[in-house]
């Protein structure tokens, strides 16, 4: 959706976008809770702050792409 705002004869355009609360609440529950959990449960073990720094970013993106499903086959 566009908008237009008129000032002293020139047009400036923005643009609205509009965000689902259910990808909100879905980013904060993945993304910063997971993540969060993740990065503990890996640094406490191994006590490794590197280990668990990429493991808390990583983790959030397979449980992401877990998500989706498998990708259809091509012929």
């Amino acid at each position: 959706m566009k908008a237009g705002i008129y000032v002293m004869g020139s047009k400036q355009e923005f643009i609205v976008v509009v965000v689902p609360m259910s990808e909100i609440k879905k980013f904060v529950v993945i993304d910063i809770i997971g993540g969060t959990v993740l990065y503990y449960l890996i640094k406490l073990p191994l006590h490794s702050f590197y280990a668990a720094m990429v493991g808390s970013a990583v983790g959030p993106m397979l449980i992401r792409r877990s998500m989706k499903g498998p990708k259809p086959r091509k012929r």
